[in-house]
């Protein structure tokens, strides 16, 4: 066998000058050449196989928290459906609860609305403009009680002149009637009253 000294000494000689042995010597060398260098192209180095297991190792980590991932989020998404399920259950029993109560407040309303009205009604005619439009029923019949006393047209002070006795004097309501009866005979209504009191 060849070294690679000798191969290169005999390969610098001219063909002619080769004797049949040194020929042989060196088609067998370069054979053992190609069969090597075949061999080497088969075999990979070990530092190349361990990245190569590395780079797997890493795509399957990669692939293991994607799934991880994908997992997670599909629980998530099963768990807020299942919230939002209930959630609506809920709203529903909720709403179903409040509807008496709708019914109830209704009708409060209806009679805080015609409360309100009578109110406004006892007002003097010029003064009705005043109460707030904006507000609500509740809220304008907050505002009138702190403040119809002051749209109310006071009563003029009665000193009782030419009656006897001291005290406030008694205030008489008479029906349309009775005032058109008490004008008829020239009383006062308060004289048309007592005439009545003595005829019960």
């Amino acid at each position: 066998m060849l070294t690679k000294e000798q191969f290169d000494l005999l390969k610098a000689k001219k063909a002619e000058e080769l004797t049949d042995e040194e020929k042989a010597s060196i088609t067998e060398y370069e054979k053992q050449l190609a069969s090597s260098a075949s061999k080497d192209e088969h075999t990979v180095p070990i530092s190349r196989l361990n990245e190569e297991i590395a780079k797997r190792k890493e795509l399957e980590a990669r692939v293991a928290a994607i799934d991880k991932a994908n997992k997670e989020a599909e629980e998530k998404r099963l768990v807020e459906a299942n919230n939002f399920k209930a959630l609506y259950e809920q709203a529903k029993a909720d709403a179903e609860s409040l509807r008496p109560k709708a019914s109830v407040a209704e009708e409060s309303e209806k009679v805080l609305k015609s409360v309100l009205e009578s109110q406004i009604n006892e007002l003097p005619e010029s003064m009705r403009g005043l109460v707030p439009e904006g507000l609500t029923t509740n809220q304008q019949l907050s505002w009138l009680s702190k403040n119809k006393s002051l749209l109310m047209k006071d009563k003029p002070f009665d000193i009782a002149a030419g009656k006897q006795g001291g005290g406030s004097p008694e205030t008489v309501t008479l029906t349309p009637e009775q005032l058109e009866m008490a004008n008829l005979f020239k009383l006062k209504p308060e004289e048309y009253a007592k005439n009545m009191d003595k005829k019960q």
